[in-house]
């Protein structure tokens, strides 16, 4: 059995892969609809265990369902499916680190624009 912390570190990517996946025609409908269910629980501001009321455990049931939730869904999946979203979300994912890079240099460019503006008087 894989451990907890594996999973967690993992989900990211689990998320995107369930996400290319349930596009393509060849998923069953059982897993298109545990994945919108997963995804409606996630975004829902319902939880088996309010937040609120229950601190500790609030947040437990997040970090149970959501990782254990995708691993299920993923496992009613064909292979050949997960193979191709898995290749899919690498590169969105390498996408995404190099939007990230230009928009932290971006911001810190006008960090330093702002700066300068503010403390530095010109003539």
């Amino acid at each position: 059995m894989k451990s907890f912390w594996y999973r967690l570190k993992r989900l990211k990517s689990d998320i995107f892969i369930l996400y290319y996946a349930c596009k393509d025609p060849r998923v069953p409908r059982q897993a298109k609809v545990l994945a919108v269910l997963l995804a409606a629980y996630v975004i829902s501001p319902v939880d088996l265990f309010p937040d609120f009321i229950f601190p500790g455990l609030g947040y437990m049931d997040d970090l149970l369902l959501v990782p254990f939730g995708t691993e299920f869904i993923l496992k009613l999946i064909p292979g050949p499916v997960v193979v191709e979203a898995k290749q899919k979300a690498m590169h969105l994912g390498q996408r995404a680190k190099l939007w990230a890079t230009v928009l932290i240099g971006a911001a810190v460019i006008l960090l330093v624009l702002a700066f300068a503006y503010r403390f530095v008087k010109i003539g």
